[in-house]
């Protein structure tokens, strides 16, 4: 018949008794194999494990660096500085891992969870091109992870590393308006031309009209950033088109110290220097003023001042100030008419209290002032700076405008910083830079 077979006597019985003894082969096959697959997908999930924990150290890790990065500045030449180290452990804190210990400049440490401050880099030796470099900083995190499958391996916890590096170096920007919401906070009217071909600017008003532009005004820069929008006259230029609805910049010199100085308790007679020839102030304080009037040529020697109610220049008195602070407790700065104004490595740091109100600065006229900041020091870089909480300076009104004028060969080299004040900026200037905030 097609499709039969034929079995001579006993083989049947044999073929059968063949097919019973391969019963179950398959399920132990199967059994085996899941072990295995079950081991590979536990490893797997380590594994998997493991990356997502490296992704959370590298962002520590990368948080870390630039949050120690910022403070740099805080620790005027000193490494491995406080407030670098607190910044590095509130990285951790704030992506919550905590209980971390804390090792400095290539160290070693034993706890579970460790991050690594470095400063200058270190780790990585020759290979890192900022090896040395002590305006970068170097975090290193490491922490203990527990595994689950790889323990049938005989691990209890995997270490994962991440490393982070960054740098403190010169902003790309030089003009910040730091209102929030105001109109105007920008204000460029008449025939202004604003030139700033190698640095940015920031306006931080969410305002529609943050920045107005008019006459027949010219405003260049290497880039504008705006939270609001801007406005612009036909008859003036904007290059390059700026860019809106950018999200705020910090105040870029919050980090800077107040002086320390000793307060003026009450008002006592101006020293008021008139036709005097010539005369040299020694650094003190001046807690009732001092007046520089008609003809007057008055040299201040290095050191730090105090002075209340301020300092006022007029006629065509000749003033050089001497390197050092000058804390104006009140009564601002004010030089008008043909005042002659210099001084090389100061700062004015302008304040005020109940009993001496703060005043802004006033250069007007046809006033020659030429100021230079320090170029080295905690105050590098600072030419005026507004106490943000004086009395008379806590919210910005028209009766504390600062205004810097002067003739065309007036300049001011250094940081304008008024952070809660308007200023007024007019006149020319051939200062190496100026950053005004």
């Amino acid at each position: 018949m097609a499709g039969s077979a034929t079995f001579p006597d006993g083989q049947w019985c044999s073929h059968l008794a063949r097919y019973k003894n391969d019963t179950g082969q398959a399920i132990v096959v199967v059994a085996l194999a899941m072990v295995v697959i079950l081991g590979f997908m536990g490893l797997g999930f380590d594994m998997g494990y493991l990356r997502y924990m490296k992704r959370r150290l590298q962002m520590v890790a990368d948080a870390s660096a630039l949050a120690g990065a910022a403070e740099i500045s805080y620790c005027a030449g000193t490494s491995i500085c406080n407030a670098l180290t607190t910044a590095a452990q509130s990285a951790l804190t704030d992506n919550g891992f905590a209980g971390s210990t804390l090792v400095t400049n290539c160290g070693s440490g034993t706890g579970t969870l460790t991050i690594m401050v470095n400063n200058p880099p270190c780790l990585l030796g020759s290979a890192d091109p900022h090896q040395g470099d002590t305006s970068y900083v170097e975090k290193i995190v490491a922490d203990k992870i527990p595994v689950f499958f790889a323990r049938l391996l005989g691990f209890t916890t995997i270490t994962v590393t991440a490393r982070g590096e960054a740098g403190s170096g010169n902003s790309s920007s030089c003009l910040y308006a730091l209102d929030p919401t105001d109109s105007k906070v920008l204000d460029i009217s008449g025939s202004s031309s604003l030139s700033l071909p190698s640095c940015s600017m920031y306006i931080d008003s969410n305002n529609p009209d943050a920045m107005s532009v008019f006459g027949s005004s010219t405003v260049t820069a290497a880039s504008i950033s705006i939270v609001g929008g801007y406005s612009v006259g036909s008859a003036s230029t904007i290059s390059p088109t700026p860019a809106t609805g950018v999200a705020p910049a910090n105040d870029p010199l919050a980090y800077v110290p107040e002086p320390t100085y000793t307060s003026c308790a009450g008002a006592t007679s101006v020293l008021a220097i008139g036709s005097t020839t010539h005369q040299t102030l020694m650094a003190g304080n001046y807690c009732g003023g001092i007046t520089i009037g008609t003809s007057a040529v008055v040299i201040f020697s290095p050191g730090n001042y105090v002075v209340a109610k301020g300092i006022q220049i007029s006629g065509s008195a000749i003033v050089t100030f001497g390197a050092g602070m000058y804390v104006m407790q009140g009564g601002g700065f004010s030089v008008g008419n043909s005042g002659q104004v210099t001084g090389s490595g100061v700062t004015f740091f302008l304040t005020g209290n109940t009993t001496f109100p703060y005043g802004p600065v006033n250069v007007s006229g046809a006033a020659v002032v030429q100021l230079t900041a320090p170029t080295s020091g905690t105050y590098v870089g600072m030419l005026f700076y507004q106490d943000s909480s004086a009395n008379g300076a806590t919210s910005p009104t028209s009766g504390n405008t600062s205004n810097f004028g002067g003739s065309a060969t007036t300049y001011f080299q250094g940081s304008l910083y008024f952070p809660t004040t308007p200023l007024n900026y007019s006149g020319g200037s051939s200062a190496q830079y100026t950053i005004i905030v």
